[in-house]
């Protein structure tokens, strides 16, 4: 029986905003796409979307996801760039320029030349037509609304088949593995249904970069209709799961007018007037946070495939580089080991005493003509390398080689592709440095440690307790593109501050540490080195 109205009842009529809409699409909550886990912190929403961080590998991702989903993979049709031709013929010649650094990078490791290349996911039919694109011979295939359904809420990659069943060498995922609610399981079939030693690269918006942690939620990138948002260390190990290792990576070349760029910032007077001014024809070079990894297939017998570089600069050493060196090669690892000396030149024998190791079975020694700081050397060092991962070592024992095995062990499990060796991880004194005299000297150099520490946490989003330790293991291909400059003790900052900005995020290990005095040949200069380091956070986070 209907209750009759009365007098003065109101009725509320609800007009659902476009969030509350977002929000009711999204009501199936699923566990972090890379590692299965189901810890998370809030992060924040954006039209009714609900980011997350899983805080075991540091993937942010949509939870709970939706059920429908916009079909991005035709640029064309989703007017990305209707009104903006300058800015097609950008990304057009932006794609371009990036398939020449993946066909480089492919020919350099196999020696073969880069001839069948499938493209899933985002595509202009230009792509296909650029120079680079016929000689790789690109191919990519339409997808419908349908089939894109399938793909990011079932993981179904059957639409793929006619590309994958003409064995490509390598398969780009162009934006794909971000638009995917389970992108391992997409990898998983992905990886079935090509050649064993098939190549895979994609792009990537990268939840590190720069433009992400100003930005958070307004960040471009974070598209309402995309569901995982990779770093360069979670989507390594996403890839290592399918037998892929990474081989290369480097920053998305991006060029936009600034009409185009004003057009998609929130409105206001200040692009109001640059839209309607000459200046909205101006182009230039933007960092938006679109990174690019190369991943080849693991060979066969890893680790045993695995290789550790071992760089050490030597200056002015006698007293301990002999016992040092003994040290190194004495030390059993579980993969092959090369160790590269760079001698400086010393003027206390120290040359000498590394000329009886050359010829020894995997050793090298450089000479460098004169001494121009421990970064300059470092450097000599890391262009020589040649195995997969570099590990740089004091020429004393301030640090303890029995460290080497926890040090290589996140590397060679996948779990991170660099890492620090970290003199105060988990313990209560935060004095590393203890010396016999000095003791005002050692007091500053812990603090400066400490502010060290906080100052890279604040300005990389990081969260390491000792930035300043020689312990720093790497990946070499994390090397590549690098440009190195530092020739003094800064390197050590310069060094971490650019692999975090390329996306590797460090996992710390807690290693022995013994301070040496500054009468038993301690070099660091605590007013000039310390402040050029300290700067260096700032040189390398604004460069």
């Amino acid at each position: 029986m209907a209750v009759p109205e009365q007098a003065g009842d109101r009725r509320f009529t609800f007009e659902s905003t476009p969030a509350v809409v977002a929000s009711r699409a999204r009501t199936r909550y699923v566990s972090c796409p890379v590692c299965k886990g189901d810890q998370t912190e809030y992060l924040f929403h954006r039209t009714g979307v609900r980011f997350v961080r899983c805080t075991s590998c540091g993937l942010v991702y949509v939870n709970p996801v939706g059920t429908v989903r916009e079909n991005y993979f035709d640029i064309d049709r989703s007017g990305q760039y209707a009104g903006a031709p300058r800015d097609r013929e950008y990304a057009i010649d932006e794609f371009d320029a990036v398939l020449r650094r993946i066909e480089a990078r492919y020919r350099e490791q196999t020696g073969q030349p880069l001839r069948r290349v499938a493209l899933l996911g985002r595509y202009m039919k230009e792509f296909a037509e650029t120079e680079t694109a016929k000689r790789i011979g690109l191919s990519f295939v339409a997808v419908d609304d349908p089939t894109f359904e399938r793909l990011v809420l079932d993981s179904d990659v059957s639409w793929a088949k006619p590309l994958l069943d003409q064995q490509p060498q390598l398969v780009f995922l162009k934006e794909m593995l971000e638009a995917c609610s389970d992108p391992a399981l997409v990898m998983e079939r992905l990886r079935a249904a090509v050649p064993e030693g098939t190549w895979f690269a994609t792009d990537y918006s990268n939840v590190r970069s720069l433009p992400a942690v100003l930005l958070r939620r307004y960040w471009s990138r974070f598209f309402d209709y995309k569901s995982t948002f990779f770093d360069l260390s979670n989507l390594n190990a996403l890839m290592a799961r399918s037998d892929l290792l990474i081989a290369s990576q480097f920053v998305y070349p991006t060029k936009r007018t600034v009409e185009y760029v004003v057009a998609r910032l929130p409105s206001g007077r200040v692009g109001k007037a640059m839209v309607h001014s000459p200046a909205k024809h101006l182009a230039a070079k933007l960092r938006t946070g679109h990174h690019v990894a190369v991943y080849a297939p693991k060979p066969e017998g890893r680790p045993a495939g695995e290789k550790l570089s071992i760089v050490l600069p030597v200056f002015n050493e006698a007293r301990y580089v002999a016992k040092l060196i003994e040290a190194v090669l004495a030390k059993p690892l579980k993969i092959d080991r090369e160790l590269i000396i760079v001698e400086s030149n010393s003027t206390d024998g120290t040359r000498d005493i590394v000329k009886q190791f050359e010829g020894r079975e995997g050793v090298r020694v450089l000479y460098e003509d004169k001494p121009q700081g421990k970064g300059h050397a470092v450097r000599t060092g890391l262009k020589a390398v040649k195995g997969t991962i570099v590990l740089i070592q004091d020429a004393d024992f301030e640090y303890d080689v029995e460290d080497y095995d926890a040090l290589l062990e996140p590397i060679l499990q996948h779990k991170t592709s660099f890492v620090l060796g970290s003199r105060s991880l988990g313990i209560d004194d935060w004095k590393v440095r203890k010396f016999a005299r000095g003791h005002t000297k050692a007091f500053l150099l812990n603090f400066a440690q400490l502010v060290f520490a906080q100052t890279f946490n604040v300005l990389y989003q990081q969260r390491i307790t000792d930035v300043n330790t020689m312990y720093k293991v790497f990946r070499t291909e994390a090397l590549q593109g690098m440009d190195l400059e530092s020739n003094g003790f800064e390197l050590d900052i310069e060094l971490a501050c650019k692999l975090v900005r390329t996306g590797n995020t460090p996992i710390e290990v807690p290693v022995n540490y013994v301070a040496r005095g500054f009468d038993e040949g301690k070099k660091i200069r605590f007013f000039h080195d310390s402040w050029v380091s300290y700067f260096a956070f700032f040189k390398h986070r604004f460069e």
